[in-house]
């Protein structure tokens, strides 16, 4: 039977890619985002129209979970990565009215779209991949990091007092078509024989194709079992700048690159460290594991971006 799938964040990177594999198995899906997709986000095959709405409005937010008789949550919606308070207020917001309508309509599930951004500086000694009980320090530094604790504590708080099904996915460095910054965005850059530079968020990077992400959404909103409070969704394994340097050689072997440096890898690199985090809950629980290398990664971007070079001139 289909479900109504109400994705908050649906314009985005991971809500766009969300809202094409639950329109391609036959869902019902209710988009709402305060931006339009990007140019780049719109060539993918989505059909249904988003919603342009703020989830942080309660009333419209409500009147619309309502009438369009929402089955499943997927909050994929966060605030531009300033560091600033308000990143706080409007997580506490989204979050609070996503967790009151799933708790009034009886929501069979609410996903979050988590980060690994929220293990901070956890280091372990044995530099054994970190897994999802770790004890995680609070310490006032890199806002986005704290809001989505915030949120996870908000979701947990509705799971063990209202038994909404609450679930955070954290997820380590997620790339594929379309996405604005990073790998894709200096692929596409390259191929429109642009300066390239990739480069990865940090050395080593458990990086994670979008396609598994949006794979392990799925998973967490249809697992008919109960679910732990939150789930590792990475790679299990990390690259560093050479393998990056040699994948992208076999997908593209007549582009001009050179591997770059993050922007601001002094500010991202300190919140999280090195140590890859552990999948094993999500392997045992939600059935899910990665399928996608680092190589059919590179190679599958390098698919996208030649069928629609055209448009991406444009």
């Amino acid at each position: 039977m289909a479900a109504v799938i109400l994705i908050t964040g649906a314009n985005g990177f991971i809500g766009s890619h969300a809202t094409s594999l639950f329109e391609s198995l036959g869902h019902k899906v209710v988009p709402i985002d305060i931006f339009r997709r990007s140019h780049d986000l719109s060539l993918l095959p989505i059909r249904t129209a988003s919603h342009l709405l703020d989830v942080t409005q309660s009333a419209p937010f409500n009147e619309l979970c309502k009438s369009e008789g929402v089955t499943h949550i997927f909050h994929a919606a966060h605030p531009r990565r300033d560091e600033n308070p308000a990143v706080l207020d409007f997580c506490y917001h989204a979050m609070t009215n996503i967790l009151e309508v799933a708790k009034e309509l009886r929501v069979q599930r609410v996903v979050y779209s988590s980060s690994g951004a929220l293990y901070g500086q956890v280091r372990k000694r044995d530099h054994a991949p970190i897994k999802e009980d770790d004890p995680v320090s609070i310490y006032p530094t890199y806002f986005y990091r704290s809001a989505k604790i915030l949120s996870e504590w908000l979701g947990d708080f509705y799971k063990e007092q209202y038994g909404v099904p609450f679930v955070a996915l954290r997820y380590s460095s997620v790339y594929g078509p379309g996405l604005g910054r990073g790998i894709p965005l200096e692929l596409k850059k390259g191929v429109l024989g642009q300066k390239c530079r990739p480069y990865l968020t940090r050395i080593p990077d458990d990086v994670i194709y979008v396609d598994d992400v949006t794979d392990a959404v799925r998973r967490a909103l249809f697992t008919v079992n109960p679910l732990s409070r939150a789930y590792n969704i990475a790679l299990d394994k990390a690259y560093g700048d050479e393998e990056l340097k040699q994948a992208i050689q076999r997908a593209f072997p007549d582009l001009s690159f050179e591997i770059g440096k993050h922007p601001n890898a002094a500010l991202v690199g300190p919140h999280r460290d090195r140590d890859v985090l552990d999948i094993t809950r999500a392997k045992e629980e939600l059935g899910w594991a990665p399928q996608i290398s680092l190589d059919e990664g590179i190679s599958r971007i390098g698919a996208w971006l030649k069928s629609h070079k055209a448009a991406l001139r444009s």
